[in-house]
């Protein structure tokens, strides 16, 4: 009996604290009128018409069916869907985190934009229209966190730490402006738009709009990306990856910047070729010639290929084995022609 008290005790405890944690986390926009409808709804107030600001089923970031507020430009180009939300009480010492998804569609005309209000910038300048970010996601058609930070009326760091991130990598691919806090501000708003879009047939999406207390019990970035692996383990994605590049080409991964590593393995052909009968080896004075033409070697990329292109490396390593392997040849070929001509020196000594 008190055993089983005592592991009730325990529980209630447990679910107590459990509680607690998870109301400091809880996000300060009340999403209750984040229902099914149009306009205006909650603490959400639209920007634009009504039929400008959508909520209706569909895609979210990872997959799964929610609802999603959907900005239609009715081609006037002016407020084209989004909100402010009522105010939202703060302490102004404080640190918040302010989040949203969005996703752009159709065409890159109109210009997103992600904010707040009565803040300062880090220096304690004064901003009276303050965006964490404004302009144009990296690429239609894709899911994209966007995270704003409001410091403490009473930090003075200067590090912006808001960013876009890649809702299908997790990479940060954009910077965002942080702000702070004068002292005494008491609310503050969250505000997302699309403006000055003429394309009817653009669509604009939002989703999951938060406002967290930074205070070590808010979601951390990577659970609101929801990636699996994310920040440990290994990590799949079936899309191709930018490093410091919104852009990655026509590759799978594409890194604009400086890369280290203790091995890299390529696989490619080889050039064991060059040892088979009948490779068509190039007589010296023809490889001479080709040098002085082009100042390269023959099958080799020039400097003005490689600098506008770069270099494949397994090919290229490739290239530069076959022309060792040429030139194991051609050594070959000068070895006999100086013993066939040391032989015909010898036997003219002895007559």
């Amino acid at each position: 009996m008190k055993l089983l008290l005592k592991r009730k005790i325990a529980l209630v405890i447990g679910m107590t604290l459990l509680g607690l944690n998870y109301s400091h986390a809880q996000n300060l926009l009340n999403m209750d009128g984040w229902t099914i409808g149009q306009g205006s709804t909650g603490v959400f107030g639209r920007n634009g018409t009504e039929i400008e600001n959508i909520r209706e089923w569909g895609e979210g970031p990872n997959g799964k069916r929610v609802i999603l507020w959907k900005s239609q430009p009715d081609g006037l180009a002016n407020e084209d869907g989004g909100w402010n939300t009522n105010p939202i009480a703060i302490d102004h010492t404080k640190m918040y985190r302010f989040t949203v998804w969005m996703k752009k569609t159709n065409s890159t005309n109109g210009v997103s934009y992600f904010g707040c209000d009565y803040v300062a910038d880090l220096d304690n300048s004064p901003h009276a229209n303050p965006y964490f970010w404004n302009g144009k996601l990296p690429e239609l058609n894709k899911w994209y966190l966007l995270v704003g930070y409001i410091h403490g009326s009473g930090d003075d760091t200067q590090v912006h730490m808001g960013g876009i991130y890649d809702g299908v990598t997790g990479i940060k691919v954009l910077n965002c402006t942080d702000f702070k806090f004068f002292v005494g501000t008491t609310s503050t708003y969250h505000r997302t738009y699309l403006y000055y879009d003429p394309n009817v047939n653009d669509r604009q999406y939002f989703y999951a709009p938060r406002v967290d207390v930074v205070n070590g019990n808010e979601p951390s970035v990577e659970s609101l990306l929801g990636i699996p692996g994310a920040g440990s383990g290994n990590a799949y994605f079936a899309g191709k990856v930018g490093i410091q590049t919104p852009n990655p080409g026509n590759y799978e991964l594409a890194v604009n910047g400086k890369i280290r590593a203790k091995e890299v393995k390529v696989e490619a052909g080889w050039s064991d070729f060059v040892f088979e009968k009948g490779y068509p080896l190039l007589p010296l004075p023809e490889v001479e010639s080709f040098i002085e033409k082009n100042k390269h070697l023959p099958d080799v990329p020039s400097d003005a290929e490689v600098k506008k292109n770069g270099v494949n490396l397994g090919v290229v390593h490739s290239k530069l084995l076959q022309k060792i392997e040429e030139l194991t040849l051609y050594i070959i070929e000068l070895n006999k022609t100086v013993q066939q001509q040391q032989k015909e020196i010898n036997h003219l000594k002895k007559k």
